[in-house]
């Protein structure tokens, strides 16, 4: 299959998004100029390509209201002119505040009443909003799954060869659709590529929250994906144990899995309105790393 075949859907986190327009046409911006920056001639060949980058906008339907993205234009300006991570990028990525805020994340996911006692308001509000999900108030889980399935079986009808990009929280929801197609919707397509970008996948009380979670065997996991590449940030809090060994390993060994790297560790250079922000969606998609592996999935 050519280039021209392929398409890129992208599953966004959690936390209202700017309208899909404007989240798409940044984030096709962020990759493109990343893929630039190490194969320019792949890079024109994604922009010419029609309809190769698909946001799936979740999070108006969700929350029902945008995100704003005018504070972080020009921080984005800022990310396309600069050509990679500097060494204070990556000794604040590691500073000791970030390392004590990792192991605060990972005590609470330990010691569940730990957050709702002594958690900062942000983190509370996360975890609502993911208790909302897992628990389908309102169908809410569905409609937002549906979305996702909607934009694979488009891009499958069209004959596209696919690759999946999750982000935060995005990362599960597009797991637990990809679960839902091969085992409750009986869709026999399969998935080329599955990127996640700094995934909760590996937190406790995400695992049991997610499709399979209580199932034994084959249904333990999707069995539609051939390729599953992780990417987690240096200094990432949400993506506690980023490599995902349980479910890459076991997918892999039962043979459901062709190809995967359970991790890829990158330096997220994105500077926001608050300062370093390694978990941002913009920097993830700018990255050297991920442009190389999309670049590489691009020209095979």
């Amino acid at each position: 299959m050519t280039s021209a075949g392929k398409v890129i859907i992208f599953v966004p986190g959690i936390r209202p998004k700017p309208p899909a327009k404007d989240h798409q046409d940044a984030l096709w911006r962020c990759l493109l100029e990343g893929v630039r920056q190490i194969r320019p001639e792949t890079a024109a060949a994604m922009q010419s390509a029609v309809g190769a980058f698909r946001i799936v906008p979740w999070s108006f339907e969700y929350y029902g209201v945008h995100g704003d993205i005018k504070p972080d234009l020009p921080a984005i300006e800022v990310l396309l002119k600069k050509p990679a991570a500097t060494a204070a990028d990556l000794a604040e990525a590691t500073s000791f505040w970030r390392r004590t805020q990792r192991q605060l994340y990972s005590l609470a996911d330990s010691v569940p009443f730990i957050t709702r006692f002594f958690a900062p308001e942000s983190l509370r509000i996360r975890v609502s909003e993911m208790s909302r999900y897992f628990d389908n108030s309102d169908h809410a889980a569905d409609q937002v799954r549906l979305m996702v399935k909607e934009a694979l079986l488009k891009a499958w009808q069209e004959n596209r060869k696919v690759m999946l990009i999750g982000h935060s929280f995005g990362s599960v929801i597009a797991y637990d659709t990809l679960w839902e197609l091969g085992h409750s919707d009986g869709v026999e397509n399969r998935l080329d590529t599955f990127i996640t970008m700094g995934s909760p996948m590996g937190l406790r009380y995400i695992r049991h929250g997610m499709k399979g979670g209580h199932e034994k065997g084959a249904r333990q996991f999707p069995v539609n994906i051939r390729c599953w590449r992780n990417l987690a940030a240096v200094g990432e809090v949400t993506a506690q144990h980023p490599a995902l060994p349980e479910f890459q390993n076991a997918m892999a060994a039962a043979g459901w899995l062709e190809e995967h790297s359970q991790h890829s560790e990158v330096v997220n250079f994105f500077r926001g309105p608050a300062g370093l922000n390694v978990h941002k969606c913009y920097g993830y998609f700018y990255n050297p790393d991920t442009a190389r592996i999309i670049a590489d999935w691009w020209d095979s």
